[in-house]
């Protein structure tokens, strides 16, 4: 990276571009048929603003994730590759929309695939 190449947390508009990409993509979730069911009884503000958290943590290593441990607050809710891959492309649409450019949305996607074991007890991605 050049010292005039924002980090990839500055590639996504900073902690507001991902609030604004962390709001689109909990529309999008939610409107899913077959992730909404996960969010049953979630706070979603709460939930958007972990999640705000926990995505600039993965994108800078200026952010320090506070949030619950991942494996446990995923436990025992039946999360499998499949809704996994899923939720990263309704990921991926929310950044589009937010104009992330495709090298950005592709490191992202890099580091929370490193994380999808801890959300579905499992390290097949793929269901």
């Amino acid at each position: 990276m050049s010292q005039s190449e924002p980090d990839l947390l500055g590639q996504l508009g900073g902690m507001d571009g991902v609030r604004r990409v962390v709001d689109e993509m909990y529309v999008r979730v939610l409107a899913d048929p077959e992730l909404t069911h996960f969010f049953d009884g979630v706070p979603i503000e709460k939930l958007a603003r972990m999640q705000t958290e926990f995505i600039a943590s993965i994108t800078s290593g200026d952010i320090q994730y506070t949030g619950a441990d991942l494996t446990k607050v995923h436990a025992g809710r039946g999360i499998t590759g499949v809704h996994f891959s899923k939720f990263c492309g309704h990921l991926t649409d929310a950044l589009e929309a937010n104009n992330v450019s495709s090298h950005a949305i592709d490191q992202v996607l890099g580091k929370l695939a490193m994380y999808s074991d801890k959300i579905t007890g499992s390290s097949n991605v793929d269901g």
